[in-house]
């Protein structure tokens, strides 16, 4: 399979449910450049592609009116269609995040252009973000009369709003911009803040009003790590708890992306959660009930008297289920992975042949899980000749509250042991004979640092967007200052004793013991992991004789496997290859 084949392909996202239709993004990559039209599909199957330019995402349907956004390099507007007419851009901005057709009026959550050629000064804390760069614009909502009227901002971000026409509830950062937790508030139609409705900042995965005027919101409140999301009713002082998490933390390398959603339809309220390695859409009453089949990831779904839903499995890429199924991609099937349990978590393999080379995959987060979804790289190293190996160890989500919080002060300890006797079971199990690589992304990449500084286990490395000096990441990543003192369980990273203990706990301390063959990958714009962590770990590599090679990605940030440049993650995948073709091949 040659690289540039692995991403012809298309995924959906976006769906909203009106009018009898199910509308939604499909995203795919032409001419090296992304692109995406806006498609709809009744309960019978039947599927209309609805705009045409291939730069149109995020539909809504509002009565007879379609709304969407339109984007281009430049700008992005927010385009109302009546019927068969043609769409009218109501507003522009630099970038749209949100928008909402409430009563008779239009909201949008936007920014305003920045000059990026000026100086810039940073007061706070977290003054660059992943993805945006330097913060030199925040988030604000506007309303929309002949012309944009800005109603609430400030030096922070408005998130999301949700209106039942006669409530209306924003989210914003503005009490705790640094650390990105969130309130909820209730404002008039002018944007005059009429109430708090959350009890202190929250971590919120999305919330909702329902018809009768009731919030709810999935999430838990304070700065945690590895923290189980309950559904929460703030006004009432309810929590529900949804599944093993309130969340979906099942991940893959889609370039489609997915959504988390509250719904509320009626007063009856539908949620996503994650239960093990699969994600589920939940019907809230006096009990959650799971509504879709097993073994899948839920990517996006609506609620308006009928489920809609984008899912995608091991086999099926992105699959639209509106009473029928519509996959998106036909002609691609993939190969669905053994599984088994070990030590409270599930481990998966997939074996072409156990004479064989295999890799062993290492999820990012830690508090995030491989699982029932199709993953790019899996199947394309697979049809290459390939075992492929990956697991949850301790620290992943989805297993309970004690499992995801129990790599939490012990980075490199259970969770690397787990690694290993992953991959024991499996040579026992399969029968394997071929040399072993390693691989992971962010803490994965942290993880494959690790793992090569106290194991010669495996032939060879590729380390992605990775951690190789926690302290350092401290001044340097856009959450770092407080991520990195909450995984390791500290009160004050600059004390004597947390910067003692941040440095026992990074790969750089422990370079001189490796002896494996490693390739890093990085994003030059990386600003989670930044680029800097890299190029330590590269220079102290080759100074000590050990083949080290550094890649580096002009215009890519942390998200770089999955929402990269399309011809960078081509090029990735190849070079990542040709690594593992001489050294665990030849």
């Amino acid at each position: 399979m040659d690289p540039s084949e692995a991403y012809r392909i298309r995924f959906a996202t976006d769906i909203s449910i009106g009018g009898g239709w199910a509308y939604f993004t499909e995203k795919y990559i032409k001419d090296d450049e992304y692109h995406s039209v806006i498609k709809k599909v009744d309960r019978s199957g039947k599927v209309v592609q609805v705009t045409f330019g291939g730069n149109e995402r995020y539909p809504k349907a509002y009565g007879e009116a379609l709304f969407f956004v339109k984007y281009s390099k430049d700008k992005e507007s927010l385009m109302r269609m009546d019927g068969i007419s043609e769409p009218r851009e109501i507003a522009s901005f630099a970038k749209i995040s949100e928008y909402a057709y409430i009563g008779e009026e239009v909201y949008v959550i936007a920014q305003d252009t920045a000059d990026n050629t000026q100086p810039f000064e940073a007061t706070d804390i977290k003054y660059r973000f992943n993805g945006r760069g330097l913060l030199r614009s925040f988030n604000s909502l506007y309303r929309i009369h002949e012309k944009p009227e800005k109603i609430y901002s400030g030096h922070f971000d408005v998130i999301a709003i949700r209106s039942n026409a006669r409530r209306i509830i924003i989210s914003t950062t503005e009490n705790s911009n640094d650390y990105g937790l969130i309130d909820l508030f209730e404002i008039d139609a002018d944007g005059k803040k009429l109430k708090r409705i959350t009890k202190e900042p929250a971590e919120v995965n999305d919330f909702s009003v329902s018809e009768s005027g009731r919030i709810a919101f999935s999430g838990y409140y304070g700065l945690d790590v590895g923290r189980v999301s309950n559904i929460i009713f703030p006004e009432e002082g309810i929590e529900i708890p949804l599944g093993n998490d309130a969340a979906n933390s099942v991940i893959g390398d889609s370039f489609g992306g997915s959504h988390y959603r509250l719904v509320f339809d009626g007063d009856a309220l539908y949620a996503i959660g994650q239960e093990r390695s699969s994600s589920y859409v939940y019907r809230i009453g006096d009990k959650a009930e799971r509504i879709t089949p097993e073994n899948r990831n839920i990517v996006d779904f609506d609620f308006k008297d009928s489920l809609a839903y984008v899912y995608s499995d091991m086999e099926n890429l992105s699959v639209v289920n509106f009473g029928t199924d519509y996959d998106l991609n036909p002609g691609v099937m993939g190969v669905k992975a053994d599984s088994f349990e070990l030590d409270g978590g599930e481990c998966f393999a997939m074996v072409s042949s156990k004479e064989n080379p295999s890799i062993l995959f290492i999820h990012g987060g830690p508090h995030t899980a491989y699982g029932n979804t199709y993953f790019i790289e899996f199947q394309y190293f697979y049809r290459n000749g390939y075992n492929i190996l990956f697991c949850n160890p301790p620290g992943s989500s989805g297993y309970g509250q004690e499992y995801e919080k129990a790599c939490i002060g012990d980075w490199g300890g259970r969770d690397m042991h787990y690694l290993l006797k992953f991959v024991q079971e499996c040579r026992s199990r399969y029968g394997l004979t071929g040399k072993i690589g390693v691989t992971g992304g962010s803490y994965g990449g942290y993880m494959t640092n690790w793992i090569v500084t106290q194991t010669n286990e495996f032939a060879c490395a590729i380390s992605e967007r990775s951690i190789s000096n926690l302290f350092s990441m401290i001044g340097t990543s856009d959450i770092g200052f407080w991520f990195n003192a909450l995984e390791l369980d500290l009160k004050d990273p600059y004390s004597k004793e947390g910067m003692q203990k941040l440095m026992n706990f990074s790969p750089i301390s422990y370079v001189k013991k490796s002896k494996t063959p490693i390739m890093l990958i990085t994003g030059e714009e990386d600003y989670r992991c930044p680029i800097e962590q890299a190029e330590q770990f590269h220079v102290a590599m080759k100074m000590n004789g050990v083949e080290s090679v550094l890649v580096r990605y002009p215009g890519d940030n942390h998200e770089h496997a999955r929402t990269g440049v399309p011809k960078n993650m081509v090029d990735r995948i190849r070079r990542k290859t040709e690594w593992f073709e001489r050294h665990l091949k030849k």
